[in-house]
């Protein structure tokens, strides 16, 4: 076969599918780990089933189809047990006493925003009590730990339903099976990383740093500091509530945004300095590294990584690696790490939304911003300015559009099962709210670049200030659309795993045309499977 041309758009015929080997290792990988987080088999099964179709797949080599069928088999299969493996159990679990004694690493943990305790997750690593390898949320007073911190901790232990709604339900994407209620940490076994310790601190001075403004306004420094460190827990709950009302709380994670924006500004100074270009994007991909982990290591902001390293590494290697190729290769190399994470309601909805960006929304904002017949015929001395903007304002708009329509699409049937309702309006605010909050990350960058000598402490605040003006502006506009009847849709699913079903069907229908050159194919396909989906739930809701 030959070898297709790598400069070539993202294609997903039979001849270049078979050359992109990040989705045949992501896809399988994803459909095992979904799998066996819904069953639940012992990993032994599961091994013997992919030894098998690795053989199948050996003998019939010369059979494009059997191989190719044999190599899904295995690759799902292993995925599954490599699940089962790394997850804790997650069958139901029963607590004899309420009050508990037990020793957990810390997994993650956060202050309070009140500043009374801290909350997160943890490993239960007592292997005689009944618990072991359980994950567990913790809320606990005393000081914030750093993670790889294993505590005996004492408190009220209670187990997290199957059904679990709410806040619990999102206990439950991450793993937990285990609620850890008024903890007291007595004593610490065994110490964190040193590193661990460092990230700690240095999140912790990042948040004093950004929240440092010329006059006083404590919402206005809760904000900015939201933004650049990912963390929605520090955002003011009025305007946490009209953000998460218009589908616009995405802002205030660390995703592609933050990673395109640092890395486009690092880049452009080291060209200005004339520094050599591989050292020093392996500088830069360091210092991001180190702001993803410092801020949480988010799946969106590890996804957002991934990808921007692989591409890098693709130009470094005069090669151009496709946004599709990339995506699937940051899926791959996370669930491969972590796969428990194929249930955490960040990674979902974060592959979600850059799968249909990648296969629709890109796409169909490109078709948009062709130029019309006003534009091909008119001369361009005889172009007015107000033709100009007016052309530019319909490529900004209608490219917005399609892009937010995408996200939106794909990460309705995810948001509806996670938390019971899904903003459509979201759709137009994102078109206001999207470009005006890269004016407050700019800001704040700067502000952060500023952080290495506190002689620029004073230069930081007025950076900070201006910022936190910005992001006023961004929460008013929320807070007016906000009251907009008919703003969420809401529905409560009557199976759980309908949600993630229809997240699949959506997949399946971006990437089934994802090379169309009609824009009524490339939005129309997601939206019909869309909407046959919500009448499978709406079928489903009249007969349960």
């Amino acid at each position: 076969m030959a070898r297709p041309d790598p400069l070539e758009q993202d294609s997903l015929t039979p001849d270049r599918f078979g050359h992109c080997p990040a989705l045949w290792l992501a896809l399988p990988l994803l459909l095992g780990c979904s799998i066996d987080a819904a069953a639940g088999v012992p990993p032994g099964p599961w091994l013997s089933v992919g030894m098998a179709a690795v053989a199948v797949g050996w003998l019939n080599r010369r059979s494009r189809l059997i191989a190719g069928c044999a190599l899904v088999v295995a690759g799902t299969t292993i995925g599954a047990a490599w699940h089962q493996l790394r997850l804790p159990p997650q069958g139901p679990v029963f607590v004899r006493r309420p009050f508990v004694e037990v020793p957990i690493l810390v997994e993650h943990a956060t202050p309070r925003k009140d500043g009374d305790g801290w909350t997160g997750l943890g490993w239960i690593t007592d292997r005689d009590g009944g618990y072991f390898r359980r994950r567990v949320a913790l809320s606990a007073h005393g000081a914030c730990p750093a993670e790889g911190a294993e505590l005996m901790i004492s408190g009220g232990l209670t187990p997290i339903a199957a059904d679990a709604d709410g806040f619990d339900s999102w206990l439950r994407s991450q793993g937990a099976t285990l609620k850890l209620r008024g903890g007291r940490v007595l004593g610490e076994l065994a110490s964190p990383s040193r590193f661990a310790v460092w990230r700690q601190t240095q999140e912790t001075r990042l948040e004093k740093w950004l929240r440092a403004l010329p006059w006083e306004d404590p919402e206005g420094g809760a904000l900015l500091a939201a933004t650049m460190l990912g963390r929605t827990a520090l955002l003011p709950a009025e305007a946490k509530a009209a953000f998460m009302t218009t589908g616009t709380l995405h802002l205030f994670a660390i995703s592609g945004l933050h990673i395109a924006g640092m890395a486009t500004a690092l880049l452009w100074l080291t060209r200005r300095a004339r520094l050599p270009e591989l050292p020093s994007g392996v500088v830069i991909l360091g210092l991001l590294w180190l702001y993803v982990e410092i801020t949480g290591a988010s799946p969106s902001s590890v996804r957002a990584w991934i990808m921007a390293a692989f591409i890098w590494g693709g130009r470094a290697g005069e090669r151009d690696t496709p946004a599709l190729q990339s995506l699937a290769l940051a899926c791959a190399t996370t669930l491969i790490l972590t796969p428990e994470a194929c249930t955490d309601a960040g990674f979902q909805l974060s592959y979600a939304a850059v799968l249909g960006i990648i296969a629709a929304g890109g796409p169909a904002a490109n078709l948009c911003a062709k130029p019309t017949e006003e534009e091909r015929l008119t001369p361009a001395d005889t172009q007015t300015k107000t033709q100009r903007l007016r052309w530019k304002a319909r490529k900004f708009l209608l490219g917005g559009l399609c892009v937010s329509l995408a996200a939106t699409l794909a990460g309705t049937p995810l948001t509806l099962g996670l938390f019971g309702a899904a903003s459509w309006g979201g759709l137009f605010v994102n078109l206001v709210l999207v470009p005006l909050s890269e004016l407050p990350l700019m800001l704040g960058m700067a502000s952060v670049a500023c952080s290495v000598t506190e002689g620029l402490a004073w230069t930081a605040s007025w950076i900070n200030g201006l910022a936190a003006g910005l992001l006023h502006v961004m929460t008013w506009i929320a807070q007016a659309c906000a009251v907009v009847p008919t703003m969420n849709l809401r529905m409560e699913l009557p199976h759980r795993w309908l949600g993630p079903a229809g997240g699949a069907l959506l997949a399946v229908a971006f990437l089934s045309q994802a090379q169309s050159k009609s824009l009524a194919r490339l939005l129309g396909i997601p939206a019909a499977a869309l909407g046959c989906w919500v009448l499978v739930v709406f079928l489903l809701r009249a007969l349960s």
